[in-house]
């Protein structure tokens, strides 16, 4: 058609291809059965998940022989020759697939184990005797499971090599695999001229002529097929680059009756044989007749299936002061920066002074959560350790966890004190406040400011033990899960998750079980990711035995090694060394019978820069250690569990402060406490700062039979009250600063020196001297408990003074005080300030 020709302006042409293409797509997903876009990230592990991204979601996990590797849109599948792989010696359960198995008898095939897994992608109700914990669907009881009805099959090829035998596209059997011929199978020629089409039920076998020059040229061009079947005529159809190629016989295709060991193959058949010799991308198995005359091929399905995820500027804080770049820097540009003393980082002398971290105060119980093994009954239905706490623009407290079947759901709260189950409008069993009703409950709710409206709160979270997915909510009370992984990796615990602006990077901290006590006990650990786009697969490179053998030599590893094998081919492994570890016990600290780090909550400070927090939840060991600690064990079971303090610069050097317990142990509500969880995340109210701890009063593992005791209750900490900077009351204690410059025109301070204990403040000059009013001499004593107190000095009338008041010559009006310190704004100076029987907490410069 000639577009001029009609008078037709290009954007109206423009908007009519548009339709046309999205009325297909519409109409293909009503039908559609399964689409794999294989846009999974090209690291990926054998065992991961390759993700139907369809209405079904029909699952299935790479094998040792298929890579994923750049494709036609994004990633593809590659059939590959399988690479050696290294198997740890030992006697390991038969579900971890790390032991040669023997053929059972009446069988021709022997069992599938990590050493023969050589398929390329594969699902199956088979194989049962290794882990499969994703839920596989049975292939044969799905439209997989071709026959006499009208359906499509469609996918993008590009052939690479020539081989001696033909190549399997697909294969679905009916099992068990490879013990008969019931299958259904798409194969290419070896001589890359045709398709053969078999079907054993119906007793066809379909060559199908093609466009030799297309699926000949080996040279990595890709092609778009597409087979569609009448079920009315009996006639398969076949199109290249979407014209009509000349159709096969006639032929009455049947499916397969179902199978209790079905499977369903790509790349490979069920022996693992025909592999086929090139890439293949975006399959889409589709009920009825997609197309029915010449068509353009179709763009990616992924924008459709996925929805799309823009590139967008992330929110930017300010620069961060303390890294290990800036370390040398001779002036510290602190401008209006407000400072918490969690650590020394400001400070260049010091004398006579403490970092001490500030335990809060055990407020008040908000939740009461009783039942007995069979469920969780009492004033909530259930209710699980792993808490989020999230006050949304309305000034509403959200709580979120999990519930029956690791179903979310949320509490609501106005004044944080009685909490409340909204309906949501989904139900499950009885808890009519779920918000996502899948298999989840290892994640952090997060607001998340680079987001648009409809995408603003995220949960992450293992999902059904497949890997780590991200879903997303415009308001907070139903969530939608992104199809595709983030991480291929299954989770041990809840995962923490927040944005950091001043290094624009979604941070988060997961549990891998890959390092061993000195017992030979799982060691919980934490490693850290850190992103730039969080729906976006995340890139990890593959460990290799260099980066097991560097970790060796500080960290005792488990005996499966790679780490990837540790569920066995058909499950995905957990967290390894493809990241770094952030949080794990320090030996030459802690006890040795500590089990690790069940969550390390950490949380980057909404009320100051440059301040990262931790919450870890430390876990003892009763099986370990002395005698008498194993006496315990029999006693009470495996241990408790206490939460200590970390506080860090940048979000990845924690510096940890084990003692005093932020929250430990205790009796509330005449009950023993004997295991905290705080609750990841904190509501800022006037001065205060709110948490929320789960508490226990079962040890972990208990021998005892369970209470089922547990409540949930509110701290209350100091605004920035984390660590203070201590000075003793029977002398002085002294900080000074180093260089810096600020904006503002007070000096203000949170500080606590009840009534017997002061502070006095100076500022000095580069080099160290007082500066002519605002010394020490000259300041005005802090006595009392301060949030926000500002700092004040002498001006004139200093010389009236003596000893006493009694000695004081002259009026007050003979006595100028002033805390207007703009006039050395911009210039460098360092603060000092003289402390005795004080805690201080924070200090900014201010404009007032």
């Amino acid at each position: 058609m000639n577009i001029r020709r009609y008078g037709l302006p290009m954007w109206f042409v423009l908007i009519v291809i548009i339709f046309l293409f999205s009325t297909q797509l519409s109409k293909a997903d009503k039908q559609t059965i399964a689409v794999w876009l294989f846009d999974e990230h090209g690291s990926l592990y054998p065992s991961a998940v390759i993700h139907d991204v369809g209405p079904n979601e029909y699952l299935m996990v790479l094998g040792r022989g298929g890579k994923i590797v750049e494709g036609k849109f994004g990633n593809a599948l590659k059939v590959i020759e399988p690479a050696a792989l290294d198997l740890p010696e030992g006697d390991f359960p038969a579900r971890f697939g790390l032991t040669e198995m023997p053929v059972p008898e009446g069988r021709t095939v022997e069992p599938m184990t990590w050493s023969n897994a050589y398929f390329s992608a594969l699902m199956t109700s088979g194989e049962n005797h290794l882990r499969k914990e994703m839920g596989f669907v049975d292939p044969t009881k799905t439209k997989l499971n071709l026959g006499n009805f009208d359906w499509t099959v469609e996918f993008w090829l590009s052939t690479i090599e020539r081989t001696e035998k033909d190549g399997v596209i697909f294969e679905i059997g009916q099992g068990p695999r490879g013990e008969n011929d019931k299958v259904t199978r798409l194969l290419v020629n070896s001589d890359l001229n045709g398709f053969m089409f078999i079907n054993q039920p119906g007793d066809v076998e379909l060559t199908i002529p093609t466009d030799g020059e297309a699926l000949g040229n080996i040279s990595g061009v890709w092609n778009h097929y597409a087979f569609v079947y009448s079920s009315g005529e009996e006639q398969l159809r076949h199109y290249v680059n979407g014209q009509l190629q000349t159709p096969p016989a006639r032929a009455g295709i049947r499916s397969l009756d179902e199978g209790e060991e079905d499977y369903f193959t790509l790349g490979r058949d069920g022996l693992w044989g025909r592999p086929l010799p090139g890439i293949i991308d975006e399959l889409r198995f589709s009920s009825g007749r997609v197309y029915t005359e010449a068509f353009q091929p179709p763009k990616s399905f992924a924008d459709y299936y996925l929805g799309e995820f823009p590139e967008k500027e992330l929110k930017k804080g300010k620069p961060l002061l303390f890294t290990d770049e800036r370390l040398h820097e001779p002036i510290i540009d602190l401008g209006n920066r407000k400072h918490l003393f969690i650590d020394d980082a400001l400070l260049d002398k010091m004398e006579n002074i403490s970092f001490r971290v500030n335990p809060p105060r055990v407020d008040r119980k908000v939740m009461k959560i009783e039942g007995t093994d069979e469920g969780i009954i009492g004033e909530h239905q259930s209710f699980r350790k792993h808490i989020t706490i999230v006050e949304d623009e309305k000034g509403l407290i959200r709580l979120y966890t999990s519930v029956d079947d690791d179903y979310l759901a949320v509490w609501i709260s106005e004044d944080g004190e009685n909490f409340s189950a909204p309906e949501t409008g989904i139900e499950h069993k009885g808890n009519k406040n779920i918000v996502i009703p899948e298999n989840v409950g290892t994640g952090t709710v997060l607001i998340d400011p680079n987001a648009p409206p409809e995408k603003r709160w995220k949960y992450l979270s293992d999902f059904h033990r497949r890997g780590v997915y991200v879903y997303t909510s415009p308001d907070g009370w139903s969530f939608k899960r992104y199809k595709l992984a983030v991480a291929p990796f299954r989770s041990g615990s809840q995962m923490d998750l927040y944005y950091d602006d001043q290094r624009q990077l979604y941070v988060g901290f997961h549990r891998t079980d890959f390092f061993r006590t000195p017992t030979g006990r799982t060691l919980r650990t934490f490693v850290m990711t850190e992103k730039e786009h969080l729906m976006k697969p995340w890139p990890y490179q593959p460990a290799a035995k260099e980066d097991y053998e560097r970790m060796g030599k500080y960290m005792i590893l488990h005996d499966v090694i790679p780490w990837f094998i540790d569920n066995g081919p058909l499950t995905p492994g957990g967290w390894g060394v493809e990241y770094p570890v952030v949080f794990a016990p320090d030996y030459d600290m802690d006890p040795m019978a500590t089990a690790g780090i069940y969550n390390p909550k950490a949380i980057k400070y909404p009320w100051a820069p440059d301040t990262y927090l931790a919450f870890p939840v430390f876990y003892l060991y009763y099986y370990d250690g002395y005698p008498g600690s194993q006496v315990l064990s029999m006693r009470y079971g495996g241990g408790p569990t206490e939460t200590q303090f970390a506080a860090s610069r940048d979000g990845v050097q924690w510096k940890r402060y084990p003692r005093p317990t932020y929250v430990g142990l205790g009796r509330y509500d005449e009950l023993d406490m004997v295991q905290t969880f705080i609750a990841q995340g904190m509501v800022k109210r006037g001065d205060e700062i709110w948490q929320y701890v789960f508490y226990d009063s079962d040890y972990h593992t208990s021998a005892l039979e369970r209470t089922r005791k547990r409540r949930l209750y509110r701290l209350i900490q100091r605004l920035d009250g984390f660590v203070s900077v201590d000075a003793p009351y029977d002398t002085y204690g002294t900080i000074i600063t180093r260089p810096l410059r600020f904006e503002g025109n007070r000096l203000v301070l949170n500080i606590d020196t009840d009534a017997h204990g002061y502070a006095l403040v100076g500022l000095l000059d580069e080099d160290g001297n007082p500066i002519k009013g605002f010394s020490i001499e000259e300041s005005v004593m802090i006595n009392g408990d301060h949030i926000s107190i500002d700092a004040e000095w002498i001006k004139s009338g200093i010389e009236r003074f003596g000893k006493s008041i009694r000695d004081f010559q002259g009026s007050v009006e003979d006595v100028t005080l002033s805390s207007d310190i703009s006039s050395l704004a911009g210039k460098t100076v360092r603060v000092k300030i003289k402390l005795r029987g004080a805690k201080l907490y924070s200090m900014q410069f201010i404009d007032k």
